[in-house]
This record gives structure tokens, sequence and C-alpha cells, in this order.
């Protein structure tokens, strides 16, 4: 008896992208995009490598609540040292952006924090330009394994060639939806990734 195949069916993106839209237009995701977004011109500046030197602490927790970290007191326990020197190495060093990822996503890679995960890396790597980095986070994949763009066992590999691969593919979700950078692709996946499914509306 030969089994059935399994259609799968191509998700109806101008649908989903009038169900973003509409979310955006609705308040549906304002507290979201305060949280994440709304200050990332401020924030930016304190990333810029003359004024890294100075970021806080109290700054650091900023903007690791921004990238969606929940292990607060963990992350406060990293020297304000060590979390500017990892800052400093992910956005300025000159070796490959899959290793410098590595090194920082990684809590025992050489540049690693306690609690920051591969959420703090990849929403700093965001925070300076989100016309070429993604935010790495649960929703992100969540809402990729939903429209099947996720391949089995994707996080299981280098974590830097993984947030390679995750580029890709979120660059090619952000041309599909049609939206300017991954600030968006970003809202979208968090959209979509706390639902059951991707709706349209």
């Amino acid at each position: 008896m030969v089994a059935a195949r399994i259609a799968v069916t191509e998700p109806d993106w101008p649908a989903l992208s009038e169900a973003h839209h509409a979310a955006e237009a609705s308040g549906e995701l304002d507290t979201y995009r305060r949280r994440r977004w709304s200050r990332a011109g401020e924030w930016r500046g304190w990333l810029e490598q003359d004024t890294l030197p100075e970021l806080t602490e109290d700054q650091a927790v900023t903007l690791y609540r921004g990238a969606g970290g929940r292990q607060i007191s963990n992350f406060r326990a990293n020297p304000i040292e060590d979390v500017r020197e990892t800052v400093d190495f992910l956005l300025y060093d000159a070796i490959k952006l899959e290793n410098r990822f590595e090194e920082c996503a990684v809590e025992t890679g050489g540049f690693g924090l306690r609690g920051a995960g591969k959420e703090l890396p990849s929403y700093l790597l965001a925070l300076r330009d989100p016309t070429l980095f993604a935010p790495w986070s649960p929703h992100t994949e969540r809402a990729l394994r939903r429209l099947r763009m996720l391949p089995a066992g994707f996080s299981k590999g280098h974590p830097g060639l993984c947030y390679i691969d995750l580029l890709d593919i979120l660059g090619n979700l952000a041309r599909r939806l049609q939206v300017p950078d991954f600030r968006c692709v970003d809202e979208f996946c968090y959209l979509n990734g706390r639902n059951r499914k991707p709706q349209a509306r």
C-alpha cells in the first residue's frame, strides 16, 4: 500500500502581510515595539565605539531587557568591564561575523556573558544596523517553524553559522512580506510566534 503524500502548501503571503499591517494599525504591536525599538536611536548611541567605555550597568541592563532577556540577576553578575569588552568585540572586531557571534552567544565562549545567550548579541547587532542584522529570539524560531521555513535541527549546529543561515532565511521572509528592515520582520515573528499558528485576518 502506497502512503498518501501530504501536500505542503505555500503560506498565503499577501494575507499574512495584511494581518501584520492590521496588527500595527490596531495598536496590537505597540507595547512590544515600545520595549524593543522605540529608543533604538538613543541605544545605538551607547554602542558607538567612542562612547562604549562609558556604558553603565543600568544601560547594559536596559539593553538586556530590550533584547528580551529574563535572567536579570544572572546578567547583573557580569562585571560592566566584561560587558563593554563583549560589545566592543561583537560590533567592532575584524574577524568574521560567525566567529564573533559564537564567542558572544555561548556562555563558555571567550566573550560569553552570563544570561545573554544568542538573544543579546543578535539584538545588539540589529540595533547597530537593522537592514543587515536581525534579532534571534524564541518567537523567531517558532514563527519560522510554523511557516515551514526553518530546517530540522536548525539550532543544533555552530551558533555563528546558524546565525548566518538565519539572516538568509529572514531576508527571504522580509522580501516576501515587502518590509524595509529586520525590525519589521522581528515584529512579524513576534506576532506569529506567540499565536498558535500564523493567521490571516
